[in-house]
């Protein structure tokens, strides 16, 4: 017999409460459920818990219109760009080890960016290379302010975010010039993060899947954590979707090469290609809310959480992301392409999840309305 999990439990009689004014008084359920109704979404889980337990959970509509499987808090998302505050953890860790320097030089960990460039527009529009004036570091790599741009090389030419193993992506790196000198300006770079999850393979000596599945995806009990879709993944997978003439249709991901259970020929990719289930993300959030502990064991020291959760100060003194994580003084957290979210409004010690897959036209200003009425609810201010 399959044995039903309390997050599961919780979301399957969240789905048998009739909707009216006195159980949704919010009105979050009521937004949810009427764009489902019109066709602007096809489902959602959204989730708000704070560092031990759940305050709420919803699992409307959806993961699979044809087959009418509804969502549940075990479904598999893709959770894209979601996958870089898990990259941010993982360097961390090895800065606490004493392994790694936020601010030492990348070619300390990665000889072969010794000879990279920066692009430099001169008179006439020509355009030169030279020699940056400052080493990129870990700290601008994982703050989108190395200069590096969001793909290089095959990646770039393609859109597929893995079809590089992450050692290979460093000599890609290596021959991709900069846009601008390290620490002078923002641009937002999954060739940057994947670089920083590359030098925790050179450091650790283990594939960054596997550094990952040993330090944080096994003791938070994250089991369905993969770059790597099974089948039996794959058969619960929130299939996404986009609107056509005739309606909502099923798409592949287009960043992604398919089959997604294909071990050959697509690799782990640090700056968005994790899949994982709703139930089990919230145990990475909530220990990054409790200031890196986790049900008796501590992953990282709250200065850790702190750091990566900080603006980072770019050479002007503009602020910018934290460290693999979007941040400022109000949350730390971060979103993915086809409509993933997470928020620790830092506060309140509350955190938001926003599970939706797909390319909507309306899938921002649904979350926006989404965001609004829950901060409203639980006075994020």
């Amino acid at each position: 017999m399959k044995k039903i999990t309390p997050i599961f439990l919780f979301c399957f009689l969240a789905f048998l409460v009739p909707v009216n004014a006195e159980n949704t008084p919010d009105g979050i359920r009521p937004l949810m459920d009427g764009y489902i109704a019109q066709n602007a979404l096809p489902g959602v889980v959204y989730i708000i818990a704070d560092k031990e337990k759940i305050l709420e959970i919803e699992c409307l509509g959806y993961h699979d219109i044809a087959n009418k499987r509804s969502m549940a808090p075990d479904v598999l998302f893709w959770i894209a760009s979601q996958s870089k505050p898990v990259a941010g953890v993982a360097v961390m860790m090895l800065v606490e080890e004493g392994k790694l320097d936020l601010d030492e030089s990348v070619t300390t960990y990665l000889p072969e960016l010794d000879k990279v460039m920066v692009s430099r527009i001169k008179k006439d529009s020509i355009q030169v290379l030279e020699k940056p004036t400052r080493p990129v570091t870990l700290r601008h790599l994982l703050s989108h302010t190395s200069g590096m741009t969001f793909l290089g090389g095959v990646q770039a030419q393609t859109g597929k975010i893995d079809m590089l193993s992450l050692s290979n992506s460093v000599y890609v790196s290596a021959i991709t010039p900069l846009s601008f000198e390290p620490g002078e300006g923002e641009l937002y770079s999954n060739q940057g993060i994947n670089l920083a999850a590359a030098i925790v393979e050179r450091v650790s000596g283990l594939k960054y899947e596997a550094f990952l599945q040993k330090r944080l995806f096994d003791p938070l009990e994250m089991k369905s954590a993969t770059f790597f879709p099974d089948k039996r993944q794959l058969s619960k997978f929130a299939i996404p979707y986009s609107m056509k003439k005739n309606g909502m249709e099923e798409i592949q991901i287009h960043h992604l090469q398919y089959p997604l259970d294909d071990r050959d020929k697509r690799y782990a990719e640090a700056g968005g290609g994790i899949f994982c289930t709703p139930e089990d993300l919230l145990k990475f959030y909530q220990m990054i809310a409790s200031g890196g502990f986790y049900k008796g064991k501590r992953y990282l020291t709250a200065y850790s959480v702190k750091v990566l959760g900080e603006q980072q100060e770019m050479a002007n003194g503009r602020k910018v992301n934290g460290l693999g994580w979007n941040a400022n003084d109000l949350f730390m957290g971060h979103g993915g392409a086809y409509g993933t979210n997470t928020k620790i409004y830092k506060k309140e010690g509350l955190i938001v999840m926003y599970f939706v897959m797909g390319d909507l036209p309306e899938q921002k200003k649904i979350f926006g309305e989404f965001e609004k009425l829950v901060r409203e609810k639980y006075n994020i201010k």
